[in-house]
């Protein structure tokens, strides 16, 4: 088989295809990525073959639009403004004229849409694809899918699928799914209707029951295999104490979307630290000064792929994206979710209401807060046993290798 990834530019959307292309490189099959160029080297390191064709909206400008629209309609909830979309500095909302720069955005806007989507397209035609895979942000996948007629698989990152619907952050705005903007109207274009979720076949998804998401295509179970890049593995952890071990995780990508007011960490370890936990704080050391002085029951390690250390945790602490939200699920370590906003709020929702967690909303994320609910994570054996049988349901399901059948099986 020829399968095509197509990616939308944010490796936390993508990184859990990376498994099922190495299990459909090792069945024989060929695999090509669909990515813009800024992702080239992170496709590389993960083992795959990137085809750097795509040049469509940056993800993170577009989520710091909305979060900049939400703010004008007064529906931001954190204490300072959000982040210009372009230089990311802190905007001063009274004296931005955000109409204006949009209407000098859009211009460039549509022409690397239509670039984008035009250099997808003919690529996929001249490659011809048995099969196109994508995550749920790629507008590119879906369209190329439909315009070579080959089906159209969706990978799920986490616990939020096509029927889930939500609100920007803060709300304030009817709740609806996360479908992809045709800025430059490819799919009328090429004669393919419009972009929709109903273009979608078949919807791998890693979760086991009781987390799983709403979709309205036909479901194919695949097991969450974590990869969080490349990394060696943690040497010099501390050996175990008797005192609780605590994760604690804030990716870059939370305080460049929402700001620096996001970043719980320094909380998070007065928390733990209070509650006599030795702390395991993967963070840069840039990031890690926002924590101040740190005792020796707090540890340090930067670009440690987070699979290699959860295991002998009793508890972890992160923002919410689903890479985090998945890799700790399969490890069955209780989580307490600080969910920034977007489709993280819908996650911890889910984990929480599986018994195997705890979430509150970032904005409203004191020390006081974070301390009464990790102290629940680890002194009430309930979160335990619960997160144990999640990891044991997502252990249960089809591998990658098994999924690779299925999707041969999809074709003619």
């Amino acid at each position: 088989m020829r399968v095509l990834f197509a990616v939308s530019s944010w490796p936390g959307h993508y990184f859990p295809m990376v498994p099922l292309g190495w299990a459909l490189r090792a069945a024989g099959h060929d695999v090509r990525v669909l990515c813009a160029e800024s992702d080239v080297d992170a496709v590389t390191r993960a083992g795959l073959t990137p085809v750097p064709v795509l040049e469509g909206i940056d993800l993170l400008l577009g989520a710091r639009m909305i979060n900049l629209i939400g703010a004008y309609q007064g529906n931001w909830p954190y204490p300072e403004p959000p982040l210009h979309p372009e230089t990311g500095e802190p905007l001063d909302l009274a004296n931005f004229d955000f109409g204006a720069w949009h209407e000098r955005l859009r211009p460039t806007l549509l022409q690397r849409a239509t670039r984008s989507t035009d250099a997808a397209v003919a690529y996929a035609r001249d490659w011809k694809p048995d099969l196109v895979v994508h995550d749920m942000m790629s507008l590119e996948g879906p369209l190329v899918a439909k315009v070579t007629g080959v089906p159209d698989v969706l990978q799920l990152w986490g616990p939020v699928g096509t029927g889930d619907a939500y609100s920007p952050v803060g709300g304030g705005a009817e709740a609806q799914p996360a479908v992809p903007v045709d800025t430059s109207g490819a799919f009328a274009r090429y004669g393919v209707g419009e972009m929709g979720f109903h273009h979608i076949d078949h919807v791998l998804d890693p979760c086991p029951d009781q987390v799983r998401p709403n979709n309205g295509e036909q479901r194919i179970p695949a097991r969450y295999i974590p990869y969080n890049g490349p990394g060696g593995a943690p040497l010099d952890l501390p050996p175990r104490t008797d005192r609780p071990r605590v994760c604690v995780v804030w990716g870059r990508s939370a305080t460049r979307t929402f700001g620096p007011t996001v970043n719980k960490m320094p909380q998070v370890v007065q928390a733990a630290t209070a509650l006599g936990c030795e702390v395991l704080l993967l963070s840069s050391p840039a990031d890690a000064q926002d924590c101040g002085p740190l005792p020796d029951s707090v540890h340090v390690r930067n670009d440690v792929p987070l699979s290699l250390v959860l295991p002998g945790c009793d508890a972890v602490v992160h923002y919410g994206g689903g890479g985090v939200t998945m890799t700790s699920l399969v490890a069955g370590v209780p989580q307490l979710s600080l969910p920034c906003g977007f489709d993280q709020t819908v996650m911890a929702r889910r984990v929480t209401e599986a018994g195997a967690g705890l979430d509150v909303v970032n904005w409203e994320a004191g020390t006081d807060g974070i301390t009464a609910a990790l102290d629940r994570l680890i002194s009430e054996p309930a979160f335990a046993k619960a997160a144990t049988e999640l990891a044991t349901a997502s252990a249960e399901l089809p591998t990658p290798a098994d999924v690779v059948t299925t999707l041969q099986n999809l074709l003619p």
